[in-house]
């Protein structure tokens, strides 16, 4: 359902010496989190008509903050357990065009803070059809800087169709390493909402999901992993990667949004060499949207 402003959808204990394949898994983590942060963001343009021939259209300016608790990548954790929290902000012009900035920290020895820009477009085909197009780069990463590999550029182009019984909608994603991976990610949706408000202002709705992901595997090249010729040549086979099902709450209250979102994830065909397991998992997100009026 291409809705984007009642649900914006749009990541320490006591010291101990990082293993080597602890640094590996939250290197990975750490690189590859992003692309789903910025995964791109559907959305529906609003106007307003006033009793005169003026119109008045809004330009937004969006304010997030989100606790995950644990961090995957297309189904994976590379063995980890880790937790992070994000912060997002993004001015949607009312044209469709969007710029976005994020700060993302893991719960994690010696990882400092991830930083993030992207600029997108965003628009629709017709009352059922949308897109978004985004191009983000990402660094950071304390002890990764000596290896170089300290920073990702990501390119995404998204098509949703509500066809009545689903939303759904078709991402194309390209991850720029060396060597290049390239995505697709198949969402499919319906959106529920209380036709009754709650203290007759806060709405609250849900958004069951199935997540379908594919892609190559050369991420893991990146992550330091000691990999053979043929286990090379494995990770740049295309194919299904993992299978994901939430169930997003949202609680709209005037300009804000409060979301909890559990998930259940299921990697598949993951390597030996690779620990992941499927896990359950929960994230709280706090949004607040700042609308911005602009006559013509």
């Amino acid at each position: 359902m291409p809705i984007f402003w009642s649900k914006i959808q749009n990541p320490i204990a006591q010291k101990e010496p990082v293993s080597i394949f602890m640094t590996k898994g939250a290197a990975l983590l750490f690189l590859l989190n992003a692309l789903w942060i910025s995964s791109g963001y559907s959305q529906e343009q609003d106007s307003v008509k006033t009793d005169s021939a003026q119109q008045v259209s809004y330009d937004f300016l969006l304010v997030s903050g989100q606790y995950q608790t644990r961090t995957t990548f297309m189904g994976r954790d590379f063995g980890q357990r880790t937790p992070f929290f994000s912060t997002d902000v993004m001015y949607w012009h009312h044209s469709g065009l969007y710029l976005t900035a994020s700060l993302s920290k893991f719960f994690i020895e010696d990882l400092s803070w991830q930083k993030g820009f992207g600029l997108g477009f965003a628009g629709q085909f017709s009352k059922k059809a949308d897109f978004d197009f985004s191009v983000s780069e990402f660094w950071g990463a304390s002890y990764l800087n000596a290896s170089g590999t300290d920073n990702i550029g990501i390119v995404q182009g998204t098509v949703g169709l509500d066809w009545g019984l689903l939303y759904s909608t078709t991402q194309f994603q390209f991850l720029i390493n060396d060597p290049a991976d390239f995505f697709i990610v198949s969402n499919h949706s319906r959106y529920f909402e209380l036709d009754k408000r709650l203290w007759e202002k806060a709405i609250l709705s849900f958004e069951p999901r199935l997540s379908f992901f594919f892609g190559t595997s050369n991420y893991y090249q990146i992550g330091g992993y000691d990999l053979s010729r043929q286990e090379l040549l494995e990770t740049q086979k295309f194919k299904a990667q993992s299978v994901e099902m939430a169930v997003p709450f949202n609680l709209t209250l005037g300009s804000f949004e409060f979301q909890l979102e559990p998930k259940w994830v299921i990697p598949v065909n993951v390597p030996d060499y690779d620990t992941s397991t499927g896990n359950i998992q929960a994230a709280l997100k706090v949004t607040y949207a700042l609308p911005i009026e602009k006559s013509k």
